[in-house]
């Protein structure tokens, strides 16, 4: 029977996720969104020459190098998922930061492109469009910035990618930029610049959600000081809150801790986004299996209550990718097992999405 249950309400949820980078191969020209993207297993024998990628050298494997999230997150995928919203970022690797505003304007051309050429598709910039598309058996995307590098220098341009649907942002990924210093920026790290302080004044005039990913301590306790509405944090990265038992150091040869939400440490961040309003995206990439993840949304589920927790995907990678939890396809199991865990059907609801809704709303209105 609880099965059953599972099913149903998974079928009554409108369901979002915080994170994809889906629109990194969309705009390499690698994929399209209607297509069910299928990648060779682990077997599969890297080009020549990729060994040299500054990626593989860091210890990331080939196969995750080369296909990055493709076969994780497409039309069909997400239908097998039962995604209402899907929030996908623009995030400009090291190579692409040569002319970042012209990457950047690429990048939302090709979500705006895919959503001209697929009619399963829609733009959300509203909360009373992802409630349509739950009722008309479409998908809401929702454009977003991992890191403000796609706006030049110049924080005035997030009035025009307002323009063309940015409803969400963080300020950096892991390295330093000219607003703020990632968590990975450098071992004493600073908070926000002066540019960084005035792209959140005018995400906040022009309600955008402020995303809270990746940046560093400072500037994360800047931020929270700094606004006046609810803030997501749209995946739990392991650069922000690793896992530092011995056994968590295994990925990459220890050079990427895997993502775990550890007590006392990470209580008062999470605390502080409870007391703002605002709602956690629980990640599933370098995660072990379906049951770690389950893990961390029970511990955040536990200190910041049902009101403030959701799902922030990030998948990238076959290598990566926790057993039982591969794609975003296979997001029904995940409400399986919270049903076999005993949790309502209320909290669940609110995990799969109706958490987000509620922030998405409150931020850019009905």
């Amino acid at each position: 029977m609880s099965l059953d249950r599972a099913a149903r309400l998974h079928d009554q949820a409108i369901i979002i996720d915080g994170h994809s980078d889906v629109l990194i191969p969309v705009t390499q020209g690698r994929m399209d969104l209607a297509t069910r993207v299928e990648i060779p297993g682990l077997d599969w024998l890297p080009p020549p020459g990729l060994e040299n990628d500054p990626l593989v050298k860091f210890g990331m494997g080939p196969h995750t190098v080369w296909f990055g999230c493709m076969g994780q997150y497409d039309i069909p995928r997400w239908r097998e998922g039962g995604l209402t919203g899907q929030i996908c970022a623009v995030y400009l690797d090291d190579d692409w930061l040569n002319d970042p505003f012209r990457r950047g304007m690429e990048m939302v051309w090709n979500l705006h492109d895919q959503i001209a050429r697929h009619p399963e598709l829609i733009l959300a910039t509203s909360a009373r469009q992802i409630r349509e598309a739950k009722r008309d058996g479409k998908i809401a995307l929702v454009l977003s910035f991992e890191g403000c590098e796609a706006l030049g220098q110049d924080p005035r341009f997030l009035d025009l990618y307002h323009r063309l649907g940015l409803r969400a942002a963080s300020l950096t990924h892991t390295r330093r930029n000219v607003f703020a210093d990632g968590c990975w920026a450098a071992d004493r790290q600073g908070g926000l610049t002066a540019l960084g302080r005035a792209a959140i004044q005018r995400m906040e005039a022009l309600r955008i959600v402020v995303d809270l990913v990746h940046i560093g301590e400072h500037g994360f306790w800047e931020i929270l000081e700094m606004v006046d509405r609810p803030v997501i944090l749209s995946h739990t990265t392991p650069t922000m809150f690793p896992d530092t038992s011995p056994e968590g150091g295994d990925l990459f040869g220890g050079k990427l801790p895997r993502p775990r939400l550890e007590l006392p440490r990470d209580r008062p961040k999470l605390e502080a986004i409870a007391k703002n309003g605002g709602v956690v995206g629980l990640i599933h990439v370098a995660h072990r299996n379906l049951d770690t993840v389950v893990r961390d949304i029970e511990t955040a589920l536990d200190v910041m209550g049902p009101d403030h927790i959701g799902m922030g995907s990030d998948y990238y990678g076959l290598e990566l990718a926790p057993a039982g939890l591969e794609h975003i396809g296979t997001v029904p199991r995940l409400t399986d097992a919270l049903v076999a865990r005993g949790h309502a059907d209320e909290t669940i609801l609110k995990f799969l999405g109706e958490n987000y809704l509620r922030v998405l709303e409150t931020v850019w209105g009905e």
